[in-house]
């Protein structure tokens, strides 16, 4: 039944001849016979930019002319807008003074010695580590700096104890009190 139904529906289209169709024709006959209005058209910026330029430049020649002794007008705003050999020289100048200055300052950190020695708490930190795998040349002989902290603990301890023969220990000192400065009405400004 399917098929029968299939080879109608094929012969149904095969059947139809295809008629050409005339194209769509927009335009008529019968409304072209009166011609358009005449329209009404200004000169336009074309005309009128020439027209205008021609009493601008005029009177821009007019007044470059104006004094015979100066330079003419595209001379003088050329000049007007351009930097002139002073501001240049000037701005070298200072160019190369700062860069002067600059170099004495490299110069002067470049020479100076950094500072020689550190003050440490526990100069034995720095022998602190591992005696194995160490490479040659890694390890720093410590004895300088070892006397040193101990020549400064010992100048201290002769400073502390000379303090003491003299009886001019800071902590054994009687306190005194802060001075009480005057304030109005003739009382202290640390009274109650």
């Amino acid at each position: 039944m399917q098929a029968l139904r299939r080879t109608a529906a094929t012969a149904a289209r095969k059947g139809r001849t295809a008629v050409p169709r005339q194209q769509r024709r927009y335009a008529h006959d019968e409304h072209h016979h009166a011609h358009s209005e005449p329209v009404n058209e200004s000169m336009g910026l074309g005309f009128w930019i020439p027209i205008g330029a021609i009493p601008v430049f005029s009177g821009l020649y007019w007044i470059s002319q104006s004094d015979p002794n100066a330079p003419p007008i595209m001379t003088r705003l050329i000049n007007k807008y351009t930097e002139t050999t002073e501001r240049y020289a000037e701005r070298n100048a200072l160019h190369v003074s700062m860069v002067e200055q600059a170099g004495n300052d490299r110069v002067l950190f470049m020479k100076t010695r950094p500072q020689e020695h550190v003050n440490m708490r526990f100069p034995e930190i720095m022998n602190q580590g591992s005696p194995y795998n160490v490479p040659a040349g890694q390890v720093n002989n410590m004895e300088k700096v070892i006397e040193k902290f101990k020549r400064e603990a010992y100048e201290d301890n002769e400073r502390k104890h000379q303090a003491l023969a003299d009886d001019n220990i800071k902590s054994e000192q009687p306190w005194e009190r802060f001075p009480v400065a005057p304030g109005p009405a003739g009382r202290g400004v640390g009274a109650v």
